[in-house]
């Protein structure tokens, strides 16, 4: 017999590390909710999540597009992998995506080829879209907490380092630590991730990143 969840809550990422900090984040969120357990389930189609507390269960969906070109194309995604074999559930999507620039303009990505992506994926069977799009990349959001990232790399208190985007500065910063150490996307920074005050973050970011604890501890939304 097939479980019965409470809802679904699905996430479209535009990279790697993007899926890194969202996860820890649930984790995070997680032990702030006494009786709730977040899960890794593989399965032979897919790996996927469950966040179950006594009287709950709610499945996690994640998808990673690569680029942001394709983040257009996750509507299928959706459609097969979430709604088809789950149509009972109401299900909310979070579009996690940044815009690379500080000065790029978001109105953007409500336009063309993306207002036809909230269209399908409502069409698929979305009840809720909710959009965590920041002028900036996921290393400006990690970077929040300057200083979990000095302790992380073993460094004294410093000025932050120059450059227009986060990933620019954390590559300096790993560089400070010497020869032989870089900055790695996706799993490599997992370690990082975990590592940080996630308290800090959510407090300075720009990204209302309560509304994933909204959506997926009250029992309303």
């Amino acid at each position: 017999m097939d479980r019965v969840f409470s809802k679904g809550v699905a996430f479209i990422f535009e990279g790697a590390t993007e899926k890194v900090f969202y996860l820890t984040l649930l984790a995070h969120f997680c032990k702030n909710h006494i009786g709730w357990t977040l899960t890794r389930e593989p399965s032979a189609r897919e790996v996927f999540y469950t966040l179950t507390s006594e009287r709950k269960s709610i499945i996690i969906k994640m998808f990673t597009v690569g680029t942001i070109s394709q983040i257009v194309n996750a509507d299928s995604w959706f459609r097969n992998f979430c709604h088809k074999p789950h149509p009972r559930i109401n299900w909310t999507v979070f579009l996690c995506y940044d815009t690379d620039n500080y000065v790029s303009n978001i109105t953007k990505f409500f336009e063309g080829d993306w207002c036809e992506l909230r269209d399908s994926l409502r069409k698929d069977g979305a009840s809720k879209i909710i959009d965590l799009a920041a002028q900036a990349d996921i290393e400006d959001t990690l970077l929040l907490d300057i200083d979990g990232v000095l302790s992380f790399l073993n460094l004294p208190p410093c000025e932050m380092p120059t450059g227009k985007k986060g990933k620019v500065k954390m590559k300096k910063l790993f560089k400070m630590r010497g020869r032989g150490s870089a900055y790695h996307e996706g799993e490599r920074a997992k370690g990082l991730i975990e590592s940080l005050n996630l308290d800090v973050i959510i407090e300075q970011s720009p990204l209302n990143l309560m509304k994933i604890d909204d959506v997926c501890f009250n029992c309303d939304m």
